[in-house]
């Protein structure tokens, strides 16, 4: 994508979120407690829709596939939030509660510990209210 800015590359990070979204609700439910392929569609759908944010408002892309910001929802959302992002608390407390899983990539690989984890369809309506948010901040500059 030679040529393509990476505050244009913004909007390619919101079109596969919205796909990883869309992803996440076409996958089949299972009963609780986990379902690890809608896990990752969702966590992932909520990184890019941050990466979106910060690339928009002119992030670098290369500054957000460095350590720690790299797959920490909580960095994203904090970094993004210093840019701009307004967020009610309740999201704020669902990407805290989704960071870890996302971070250590539990939705990826079987794990022998087992650990409390959230069940993932509680966060469906965060993920709306965080795309609502960034869509509109695509707009407002429009």
């Amino acid at each position: 994508m030679d040529g393509y800015s990476d505050t244009l590359f913004g909007l390619e990070y919101l079109r596969l979120a919205r796909d990883f979204l869309q992803a996440f609700r076409d996958l089949p439910q299972r009963p609780p407690p986990l379902s690890w392929p809608r896990y990752l569609m969702l966590c992932h759908a909520v990184e890019l829709l941050l990466k979106a944010f910060l690339l928009h408002r002119g992030t670098k892309l290369e500054e957000l596939k460095k350590y720690p910001i790299r797959h920490s929802l909580v960095e994203l959302m904090r970094w993004a939030q210093d840019q701009g992002l307004k967020l009610d608390a309740e999201v704020t407390r669902d990407i805290e509660l989704l960071s870890e899983a996302h971070e250590a990539f539990w939705h990826r690989y079987p794990r022998k510990e087992a650990k409390p984890v959230y069940v993932i369809e509680q966060f469906e309506a965060t993920a709306d209210a965080l795309f609502k948010v960034v869509e509109k901040s695509f707009h407002a500059s429009a």
